[in-house]
């Protein structure tokens, strides 16, 4: 009995552990994609043209982009969940801040800071997956973390819209913050 017990842990742990690394890349397609659901709330909300709009927007994918390499680097040598974890707190704060601020600045930096975070979502759980599968699986691993991430650009859309006429962008976007506060814990401790 013992043995059989071990047996399905060493089995499904791998599976367990990559899918707690990738509620992170879940949670950013969540942060990436919800601007298609609170545009027209945060032009009227901070008074600016579709020109600032699409700063406030592609700010995420620069920073994104920019820090691509750095967080290859910190994810090669620095352990993969601590930096997951640091990477996945400083959305979670920024997405608090951007719920929460009036200024179009902040709101700018806010997004910037979560962009950044968001270069480790996809790098992450891939290094995790490297520790716990052989090279042979790594397309299938690969495409599982992928698929799961896309359910979060899905969330963020008709289900965020709906929250959004509901309760407003600003809570609806404080809670996607308390969501991935929620996922993070799930993280920690998986």
């Amino acid at each position: 009995q013992e043995n059989s017990k071990k047996i399905v842990v060493s089995k499904f742990l791998p599976f367990l552990v990559c899918f707690a690394a990738s509620l992170f890349f879940f949670y950013e397609f969540i942060q990436g994609n919800m601007f298609s659901s609170i545009a027209d709330n945060l032009m009227q909300d901070f008074n600016i043209g579709a020109d600032k709009m699409t700063y406030l927007s592609s700010i995420y994918y620069l920073s994104n982009v920019i820090f691509l390499f750095i967080a290859g680097y910190m994810l090669d040598h620095y352990s993969p969940k601590k930096t997951l974890l640091w990477a996945m707190l400083s959305c979670i704060i920024s997405t608090f801040l951007f719920a929460h601020t009036s200024s179009y600045t902040v709101a700018l930096i806010c997004r910037f800071i979560a962009g950044i975070g968001s270069a480790f979502c996809f790098l992450g759980p891939i290094r995790v997956a490297s520790y716990w599968f052989p090279v042979n699986r790594m397309a299938m691993i690969t495409g599982m973390i992928v698929t799961f991430a896309m359910t979060g650009g899905i969330l963020s859309q008709y289900p965020l819209t709906h929250l959004v006429q509901l309760m407003g962008w600003r809570s609806a976007v404080d809670m996607v913050g308390w969501f991935g506060l929620f996922l993070c814990f799930c993280m920690l401790f998986v």
